[in-house]
């Protein structure tokens, strides 16, 4: 709902920004117009302002294309990165998870180092968010409370590359590979009721 809100904003602003551009250069046209064909035949003034602003409208059309297009091709080779980057953090971390009991201390360790500098560079803010606060509490909090944090980073991953996550709801994930999740949820909701 926040994201609706916030879209519904920005594009009311956007509307504002390009009526009042709009009318900026409808200002400026009737004022160079009055200048420069003062006195000239109503026909041949018509004429010439038609293809100006024809040269115009086709010049900002191409130059507002090549833009969204370069920005579009940036997003891509983005989203290209980020791709190995977020599946060999969700492989590393699942291992880690799935086997804890077979997780070499040393090896996990060696994994995250070498896994940060690729996320400070290619994830976006709210995956960046989650994996700071998964690493902080997993030094911390204990393993159950933990999952709660590698589930939000996953789904931040999920949300970056794309999908809504509407209907996934907190244990969801976690319920694909943790049998007991059920019961870890209905503890937290307990001590959260009692906080």
């Amino acid at each position: 709902m926040r994201a609706f809100i916030k879209g519904i904003g920005s594009l009311a602003v956007l509307a504002a920004l390009l009526f009042g551009a709009v009318e900026g250069v409808a200002f400026l046209a009737r004022y160079v117009g009055r200048q420069v064909f003062h006195g000239v035949n109503p026909t041949v003034a018509a004429a010439a302002v038609t293809a100006m602003a024809t040269v115009l409208v086709t010049v900002a059309t191409l130059v507002i294309g090549r833009y969204l297009e370069r920005r579009k091709s940036v997003e891509a080779e983005i989203r290209a990165s980020k791709i190995p980057v977020y599946t060999r953090l969700v492989s590393g971390l699942m291992r880690t998870v799935m086997n804890p009991d077979s997780s070499n201390a040393d090896e996990v360790a060696q994994f995250l180092r070498e896994i940060t500098p690729d996320l400070i560079t290619w994830a976006s803010d709210d995956v960046l968010l989650a994996w700071s606060k998964f690493k902080r509490e997993a030094q911390v909090l204990a393993a159950e409370d933990t999952i709660f944090s590698f589930e939000e980073l996953l789904s931040a991953i999920r949300r970056d590359f794309g999908h809504s996550g509407r209907q996934v709801k907190e244990g969801d994930l976690l319920a694909l590979f943790i049998n007991d999740i059920d019961e870890q949820l209905t503890r937290r909701r307990a001590q959260r009721g009692a906080v």
